[in-house]
C-alpha cells in the first residue's frame, strides 16, 4: 500500500506499478537541503524512484494549471535539481497532463486491478501462448472466444507480462494483444 498525498500521485502510481524499468519506489522519501539566494531550504520530493540499470530518480508531481507562469515555482525547482545532481539523482517534474493522459490511465488502472487475481497458471499461460503463435497478433475477442477467457483474465495476463497490448489506445474486445 502507498499513501499519496493526492490525486494526481494516486494516478501516478499507476505509471510506476506498470514501468518495467521501474524495480521499486517511494511515496514522500527523505528530503534535502537546499540553498536559494544564500537561504538554506528544505525540500521533500513526491516519490525516489530506482529504476533498473539507471541511477534513481526523484519525481515531483504537480498539477499543470497551478504552474502556468509561476516563476518562483520555476526558480526554486532549477535550485532542488541541482543539489538533486549534486547528491547523484535526477529530480524530474512530471504534470497531471500526462499522467491522466487517457485512454492511457484508463487502461492501466484496469490491468492493475486484474493484480488480484493472482498470478495465472502455467497450464493456462502456456495454452495463450501456443494460440498467439499461430494468430499473432490477435484480438482480445478473438482470444476470449477461442479460449473461453474474460477480458479480466486478459487483463490480467498482461499486468503478468503475458500479453502485451497498446496502453495509447482503448482497452476492450477489439484491442490488439502481442506476446512478450
Amino acid at each position: 500500500m502507498v499513501l499519496t498525498e493526492g490525486t494526481v500521485e494516486k494516478d501516478f502510481c499507476y505509471h510506476l506499478e506498470l514501468d518495467p524499468l521501474v524495480k521499486k519506489y517511494q511515496c514522500q522519501p527523505l528530503g534535502y537541503y537546499y540553498y536559494l539566494n544564500g537561504e538554506r531550504r528544505s525540500y521533500t520530493p513526491d516519490f525516489e524512484v530506482d529504476i533498473d540499470g539507471g541511477v534513481n530518480t526523484y519525481y515531483e508531481v504537480k498539477e499543470l494549471e497551478f504552474l502556468e507562469d509561476d516563476y518562483d515555482f520555476q526558480i526554486e525547482f532549477a535550485a532542488q535539481q541541482k543539489q538533486a545532481k549534486i547528491l547523484g539523482k535526477q529530480l524530474i517534474l512530471v504534470c497531471d497532463d500526462v499522467i491522466r493522459q487517457q485512454p492511457k490511465l484508463s487502461n492501466m488502472m484496469k490491468v492493475y486491478g486484474a493484480k488480484r487475481r493472482g498470478r495465472p497458471s502455467d497450464v493456462f499461460v502456456n495454452s495463450v501462448i501456443k494460440i498467439l503463435a499461430e494468430l499473432e497478433p490477435i484480438t482480445a475477442e478473438e482470444l476470449m472466444a477461442k479460449t473461453q477467457m474474460t477480458i479480466g483474465q486478459i487483463y490480467q495476463l498482461i499486468y503478468y507480462n503475458v500479453l502485451l497490448a497498446d496502453f495509447d489506445n482503448s482497452f476492450g474486445p477489439e484491442m490488439l494483444l502481442w506476446r512478450i
